[in-house]
């Protein structure tokens, strides 16, 4: 809707202007009107017409002198001048100061209308124009601003400030901080693109008014569809972290406001205009670690103490132990591993590369466990089972537990579904039998043979085949368990554990616990404490 304002002394030509024409239904709006040039200046500031229909007598200033003060004031205000026919050479000349237009008295409305539907199309395509020449504007120097985040950014200090100057910025090239913002599950929010411009403009606005007291600063599309904002401070000295009180207020905001959450990755402050890719770098690795330490929150760079793994996550009986879990139907024992595991990820706060290859391993050990059973693996994850794709695509360390867990189910009842030959029931029933009488010392093969009815050597050889292990490592196998159980209560001797476990001699029973684990049941009840 365009406005129009009218200035004629006359209030009875006025009042003809207001009902001369249906003015919506052309798209316009009467926002003012004016007894003289005077007032018609003082109405301008107020309600900013787009035309103004301009009688030339008046008193105190006339339509040529306002005109000649609009076109200096306002210079897209289009301006029709209305004139009786002994002022029309008069008019005429008026042009040259800027008239748009001039109509002579008496007029038709069908006059009016062609003129102010000209002037109308003149504003339209003009305000076109001008909205191209700002989106073009702000794509360069997104592009710009992009480019100097990029690895192939090499210009020259001068020649980056000479483009900064080009797009209005000022700036003393001190220190530079850069932030990564990242809204929360965005894809699984909105599906159309428009829908997720909209809420990242939203997230723009509120974060321009959070950053007003932290210098300097500029906000812009950056890649992966992140915002990035790039802060210049006098105050922050090289390799300090920034305040960070600003983007606490964001997530604040944005959470009130906007009922959804944000995570910020903050990188330190660097030196000059080849610093701020560093911290654009620093702001990345930080906001990365949202996957273990969670979303919704402001990660600094400077504040992770994230290990990175160089050291080994756990001992390489573990994975040994969960695939033997799997081999012996003992779903509970196996998700009370992959407990521990994620609950260790999560105390240690390991770094996300690190926390990948861990859930690889243990993706191993499910695929291996399967493969060993006689099953192909599409058969039983299917053909479109890509593990590392999917891991890589999950949100957070819950989710992947979550993923993780849910794999190992599905293996273990895939398995058991299709696996009840004769052969794995004994072996089934051989183990719970063990599981029942470990603590018998003189427990031996033959007698577990004895009560599943067959020799020896058939249980033998059934019981590695079905659960990937000998009779005797078994039993070796629960008792140790067994008794790292026991010594985990607490004030228990290592004679009475051996004891309790089915051995007679301590002394042998520290060995064997030794050999299996790696360390003796002493050194074991030190790292308890």
């Amino acid at each position: 809707m365009q406005k129009i304002m009218i200035v004629d002394d006359e209030s009875i030509f006025r009042e003809y202007l207001h009902s001369a024409l249906d003015w919506e239904a052309y798209g316009f709006e009467i926002c003012g009107e004016a007894k003289n040039g005077v007032e018609a200046l003082e109405l301008m500031e107020q309600t900013l017409p787009h035309i103004a229909l301009v009688d030339i007598t008046m008193p105190f200033m006339d339509g040529i002198e306002l005109t000649e003060r609009l076109k200096e004031r306002y210079p897209a205000v289009s301006v029709v001048l209305i004139t009786g026919h002994n002022e029309f050479d008069y008019a005429r000349k008026a042009v040259k100061l800027g008239v748009d237009d001039y109509i002579l008295k008496p007029f038709s409305k069908d006059e009016l209308t062609l003129t102010l539907i000209k002037l109308q199309k003149e504003h339209q395509k003009a305000q076109e124009q001008e909205s191209t020449l700002k989106v073009n504007q702000q794509l360069i120097k997104e592009s710009f601003l992009n480019h100097l985040l990029s690895a192939e950014y090499n210009p020259s200090e001068v020649n980056t400030a000479e483009r900064f100057k080009q797009f209005g910025i000022q700036t003393t090239h001190n220190c530079f901080i850069v932030a990564c913002i990242e809204i929360d599950n965005m894809d699984r929010k909105w599906n159309e693109v428009s829908e997720r411009l909209l809420w990242k403009y939203a997230v723009t606005n509120i974060l321009n008014e959070a950053m007003d007291e932290s210098g300097n600063h500029l906000i812009f599309n950056g890649p992966e569809g992140r915002i990035i904002c790039l802060v210049e401070h006098q105050s922050v000295h090289p390799y300090e972290t920034p305040p960070l009180e600003g983007y606490e207020k964001l997530i604040f905001l944005i959470k009130k406001y906007l009922k959804f959450s944000i995570t910020v990755g903050v990188g330190r402050s660097q030196l000059g205009f080849i610093g701020i890719r560093s911290s654009y770098l620093e702001a990345l690795e930080a906001l990365q670690h949202k996957f273990v330490l969670g979303n919704d929150r402001v990660i600094a760079y400077s504040a992770q103490s994230l290990e990175t793994g160089t050291m080994a996550f756990f001992p390489i009986e573990m994975n040994e132990n969960l695939l033997a879990q799997l081999r012996m139907h003992n779903g509970e024992r196996a998700e009370a591993i992959l407990e521990e595991v994620f609950q260790s990820i999560r105390e240690r706060k390991l770094s996300l590369d690190y926390v990948y290859v861990i859930c690889m391993g243990l993706v191993s050990v499910c695929l291996s466990y399967v493969a060993e059973t006689g099953h192909p693996i599409e058969a039983c994850f299917g053909d479109d089972f890509f593990p590392y794709s999917e891991i890589t695509n999950l949100e957070s360390i819950e989710a992947t537990y979550d993923w993780i867990q849910a794999l190992f189910r599905t293996a273990v009842r895939y398995t058991s579904k299709y696996k009840q030959t004769r052969s794995s029931k004994i072996a089934i029933t051989a183990k719970a039998y063990i599981e029942q009488n470990y603590a018998d010392p003189d427990l031996q093969l033959e007698q577990i043979a004895q009560h599943v009815f067959i020799n020896a050597s058939y249980l033998r050889a059934v019981f590695k085949k079905e659960l990937g292990m000998t009779v005797t490592d078994y039993v070796t196998h629960y008792r140790m368990h067994k008794a790292k159980e026991l010594m985990g209560r607490g004030n228990n001797k290592h004679s009475d554990v051996a004891e309790q476990i089915g051995y007679n001699d301590p002394s042998y029973f520290s060995k064997s616990f030794k050999k299996f684990f790696g360390y003796s049941p002493s050194e074991y009840e030190i790292t308890k404490k």
